[in-house]
């Protein structure tokens, strides 16, 4: 089994603005899904500070009587990883390893602390603690240089971080000059060294004289101290970290400072960084013995569709080469259905703050067992792009009504499946109905589903939504029956079949509906599947009640166009059946 790469598997924060308590579990390309103001910022801010040595002021705290936490999961530090930190530093990390797994916490206990003061713990395996009671230990500044070696400090792309997000792009983007002219650079440096460090046989004069005169104004005024003039001495990195970005105008010549730049500039140059440090870092092979998270908010931001598309690509190229890669976004085009399962879909309420609901992963292996189909059926990119940024979902059976009903909806309640956050999601097959509703339930994600009558009769009962001998079953089956015998119609286990016959199924679903005696039975059924979440077609398909004669794009394009008109309404087979279904849907979403 291959070991899982370094990274940041896991996050608990506490307090922290909107969220008030809440576990995020994150892979090494996370895209955090939810509408405005849902706290996706400060999940970002959640990780940056972990990995970050400042302290949050009153702002940051939720409850400014109570700490602000945050704690990680890391896996993947392997042997590997330890060897190339170095005997000294991996000495300080071992003690706290469970297999490849360090679990630190950072915790910050008033507003506005001194960063030197606010908390750094490693948690401590069961069976290394010398005080069974003593499950966290406090680390120092021996641990923090050897944890930050594996977790260097996070990049942060948001709007308030102004120059930092350029500098650090750029830093990370000229490693490779730091390696090959770093030794070179530092020896002219150290020739300079001597002359300025304190107590440097070769100092400068003027700095010796500087000490000597500032230490005889001192001594009259303070006696019992003195001072030394202490010159940083700098390296190639100190250069490339202070670098940053003129912006120059082909028209006219003009150089701007990058801060100077409107927001939309700011974001493009941001992008083509990002862009740009994908293909340095291209097959660079070192993802396993460090890891950097670069954490952004909205990198679709004032980009056009191609754009969006060009920044998901580099993202996810450097999710694969040493970056840990977690977003905020609002566009469905940044989830592609390869990492549909793994997003996280960010909400918030007043009883609850920020929360998310369970990933599509977790929840498709809480339900079934052949989880990857699963995933495959229900989540494909078509309906994953809706469903990520939906707070209700409705599943179809057919193409028909994916393709008339958000143009049917619309223009019989005066609004939108998005307006209302309803995504309408085609299934793969009405014999996945169950299993899809269980799997949205255990996301905690509000689902019905719209079934043709056939589902009764063939799926329902195995699927535990009628019970095996439903009488209005027993009656319809006589009915069918009774079809066979006047209309030559072919049956097998009392129910039409395809195959053989003259008359397809789901016509003679629609001829058995047809029946006056048959009204009452497929009521009673619709009212029990109704009153479970299950809307079935009472006669036998959707286009029974809109008076389609064709399931095919001709048809469908040609029904949306005459939804258009004035005497549309009019005009359809099952007027007050279409009110009655959006009505139903409407309900829905007012559940959610």
């Amino acid at each position: 089994m291959q070991p899982q790469p370094l990274r940041l598997s896991e996050i608990t924060i506490s307090n922290l603005r909107s969220i008030q308590r809440q576990t995020f579990p994150l892979s090494g390309f996370t895209a955090l899904i939810g509408y405005n103001n849902a706290g996706k910022t400060n999940i970002l801010m959640g990780i940056r500070w972990l990995l970050s040595r400042f302290s949050l002021d009153i702002s940051y705290f939720d409850d400014p009587n109570r700490p602000v936490e945050v704690e990680g999961v890391f896996d993947g530090i392997t042997e590997t990883v330890l060897n190339r930190l170095g005997e000294e530093k991996a000495a300080e990390v071992k003690p706290f390893l469970a297999g490849d797994m360090l679990k630190i916490k950072k915790v910050q206990r008033v507003p506005g602390e001194v960063p030197e003061n606010v908390e750094l713990w490693a948690f401590v395996p069961p069976n290394r603690r010398k005080d069974k009671r003593q499950e966290w230990e406090r680390m120092g500044d021996a641990f923090r240089h050897a944890f930050s070696r594996m977790f260097p400090q996070s990049i942060a792309i948001w709007d308030f971080e102004g120059n930092e997000a350029f500098t650090k792009l750029l830093h990370e983007i000229f490693k490779p000059l730091e390696r090959r002219f770093g030794g070179e650079f530092n020896d002219i440096i150290n020739k300079f060294s001597d002359m300025l460090s304190p107590g440097g046989e070769n100092q400068a004069a003027e700095i010796q004289s500087f000490d000597r005169d500032v230490n005889e104004k001192l001594h009259p005024l303070f006696p019992s101290v003195r001072v030394e003039l202490d010159i940083p001495i700098p390296t190639l990195e100190t250069f490339l970290k202070k670098a940053t970005l003129k912006v120059i105008d082909e028209d006219d010549g003009f150089e701007r400072d990058i801060n100077r730049m409107g927001a939309g500039s700011q974001r493009a140059i941001q992008m083509a960084l990002i862009r740009y440090l994908s293909e340095v870092k291209k097959h660079h092979n070192n993802h396993y013995l460090s890891r950097t998270l670069l954490l952004i908010d909205s990198p679709e931001l004032y980009l056009h569709p191609q754009a969006v598309e060009l920044v998901r690509v580099a993202l996810k190229n450097l999710s694969n080469e040493g970056y840990q890669v977690v977003f905020a976004t609002h566009s469905a085009q940044m989830v592609t259905s390869e990492d549909v399962s793994t997003s996280l879909l960010i909400r918030k309420n007043k009883e609850r703050g920020t929360f998310m609901r369970k990933r599509m992963e977790d929840a498709v292996h809480q339900v079934v067992q052949d989880a990857p189909s699963q995933l495959q059926m229900l989540f494909s990119l078509s309906n994953s792009n809706e469903l990520l940024f939906a707070d209700y979902v409705l599943l179809t059976e057919g193409k028909t009504e994916w393709r008339v009903l958000p143009a049917l909806f619309e223009r019989i309640t005066g609004q939108s499946f998005a307006l209302i956050k309803c995504a309408l999601v085609r299934q793969g097959g009405v014999s996945n109905t169950r299993k899809s509703m269980q799997v949205l339930d255990a996301m905690d994600m509000p689902v019905r589903a719209i079934v043709d009558l056939d589902y009764a009769f063939t799926t329902a009962t195995r699927d535990g939504f009628l019970e095996a001998n439903d009488p209005d079953i027993k009656f319809c089956r006589n009915l069918f029956r009774e079809l066979a015998f006047h209309q030559h119609l072919r049956l097998v286990n009392g129910l039409p079949v395809n195959k053989h016959s003259n008359i397809s199924a789901s016509r003679a679903y629609a001829m058995m509906a047809e029946m006056p005696e048959a009204e009452k039975a497929i009521r009673s059924i619709h009212a029990k599947l109704r009153s479970q979440g299950i809307w079935v077609w009472t006669r036998g398909a959707i286009e029974e009640h809109l008076g389609l004669e064709a399931k095919n794009e001709a048809a469908w394009s040609n029904f949306i166009e005459r939804s258009k008109s004035r005497n549309f309404i009019q005009n359809l087979p099952d007027y007050d059946g279409i009110v009655e279904l959006c009505n139903w849907i409407i309900d829905g979403s007012r559940d959610a």
